[in-house]
């Protein structure tokens, strides 16, 4: 009987429709609250699930299906992501790799090659930048690795093909 029970609840996640039976998407942003409503197909009662912290997803029973989506604190979700950074600078210890918007340096190295090597290996999974500093804490250069690599590969592709011959 468990069994039959666990499938039943699989079967019925299974049928829940997201964008199945919509074929119109309408939203709203309410600048003063920073809120984001997004509404899938015709308005229909729905219950609220939040699924994720401040993203919730508006869900009707009757119809199996998702009915809207909310996402709350988009514009502060939205300036966090694009102010990740990491920091390369001079710490008392040695230097410091500084993630996120962190006050304290995540890890301490004695030599700031090895603080580098470590933040640009964390940059090129995560896409963000990474901000070095020099010994008295002035901007000295902003490498984003995923990016400059992308560049450089187009740039010596265009390169190859100004001096290319037919």
């Amino acid at each position: 009987m468990t069994e039959k029970t666990i499938i039943g609840e699989t079967n019925y996640m299974d049928n829940i429709k997201i964008l199945e039976d919509s074929d119109k998407i309408t939203g709203f942003y309410d600048k003063e609250a920073d809120v984001l409503y997004l509404s899938l197909g015709d308005p229909a009662e729905a219950v609220a699930v939040e699924i994720e912290d401040g993203v919730l997803a508006r869900y009707n029973e009757e119809g199996d299906r998702v009915v809207g989506i909310t996402l709350i604190g988009l514009r502060k979700r939205i300036q966090q992501e694009l102010n990740h950074h990491l920091k390369v600078l001079p710490h008392e210890e040695g230097w410091g790799v500084i993630e996120r918007n962190e006050e304290l340096p995540a890890r301490i190295f004695t030599d700031r090659e090895s603080a580098l090597k470590y933040a640009l290996g964390i940059a090129k999974v995560q896409w963000c930048e990474v901000v070095i500093y020099s010994q008295d804490n002035q901007i000295e250069q902003v490498l984003n690795p995923t990016i400059d690599k992308i560049i450089k590969k187009r740039v010596n592709g265009i390169k190859s093909l100004e001096f290319s011959t037919h």
